[in-house]
């Protein structure tokens, strides 16, 4: 017990202070000629905290023999800098297009559940009888939680779920549950209806949710999508791949790899979603002009990035700019 105290202290690292952090960057091969260590400092203490901003590092190679292994290669703060902004705008497209596919998503699940004449608040019983004790519980749980009368109610929808917490019907469940419960009622209704392209659409979802999700908490995402990046460990759904090769973009050696790495597998099906599920021009329109202009974003802030080294950064984002 002692020996494993001991390792956990020794793994522990010391809060540095700002300057500490640059004398720690620039031991790593970073440079700061395109941005200067004031400048640095600056974004540090006041836009940026370190650990964010240093996380992009994972995209660009090290020093692999000589004096400087383990230095980064040709990695200036600025590029660092660049990269936290782009990822922000990227996130914030990608939360946009996820609210838009919840939104649809659940539209067309009302459509179809009054077109199979079902009853509103049979359909929500029925689903709640399937699914684990546990996992009612914590749904119901969270809704009288949310629908109380202590610090935990919910301001926004606190009063419609007090309001049908005994008796809930199917449009009043899509306002006031969490996209992870959304994503199981449709599968549920995907198998209640034996739909087998539902029950795709439900795979999907469950990407759109991974994706939201990070991007509503604000997680860095673009720090992941090098080609070392996570694996997956599921196929990629026959939809995106039929949407991927009438695209242009066939299978190959290439394609499977990008695929193989669970961020852009899951970008990739937000981006399936947005055009399967989001019914009306105008919201396809807004989110292809939010994601033109995130690509128009990386294009500029990447400008300051020359050679070599700018041509693998850009391939690396190209994926998901398109």
């Amino acid at each position: 017990m002692q020996d494993t105290a001991n390792e956990t202290q020794r793994l522990r690292k010391p809060m540095l202070t700002v300057d500490e952090q640059i004398a720690h960057l620039k031991a790593k091969g970073v440079t700061f000629d395109l941005c200067s260590e004031d400048e640095a400092a600056d974004y540090l203490g006041c836009a940026n905290n370190y650990l964010r901003a240093a996380s992009y590092r994972a995209l660009y190679p090290k020093q692999v023999e000589g004096a400087n292994v383990g230095c980064y290669i040709n990695l200036d703060f600025s590029h660092l800098v660049n990269l936290a902004s782009i990822d922000r705008h990227l996130r914030e497209a990608l939360l946009a297009a996820a609210v838009d596919v919840e939104h649809f998503a659940k539209v067309a699940v009302l459509n179809r559940a009054s077109a199979e004449h079902e009853d509103g608040y049979a359909i929500v019983g029925d689903y709640l009888a399937s699914i684990s004790h546990d996992a009612r519980r914590r749904i119901s749980s969270g809704f009288k939680a949310r629908g109380g009368t202590d610090g935990r109610r919910d301001t926004y929808s606190g009063d419609l779920i007090e309001h049908y917490l005994e008796d809930c019907p199917v449009w009043v469940l899509f306002e006031i549950c969490e996209l992870g419960t959304f994503v199981d009622f449709y599968q549920f209704c995907a198998e209640r209806w034996n739909d087998r392209d539902m029950l795709d659409g439900h795979y999907i979802l469950k990407s759109v949710k991974a994706v939201r999700n990070a991007s509503a908490h604000n997680c860095c995402i673009v720090n992941g999508i090098a080609s070392a990046g996570e694996a997956k460990g599921f196929p990629i759904s026959e939809p995106i791949t039929n949407a991927l090769n009438a695209a242009g973009m066939k299978n190959s050696k290439t394609r499977r790899k990008k695929l193989g790495n669970l961020r852009i597998a899951q970008i990739s099906a937000l981006l399936y979603a947005t055009k399967a599920f989001c019914s009306t021009d105008a919201a396809l329109a807004r989110n292809a002009e939010r994601f033109q202009q995130a690509k128009l974003r990386m294009r500029g802030k990447l400008a300051p990035v020359s050679g070599e080294q700018r041509h693998r950064v850009v391939f690396r984002f190209h994926y998901e700019a398109n």
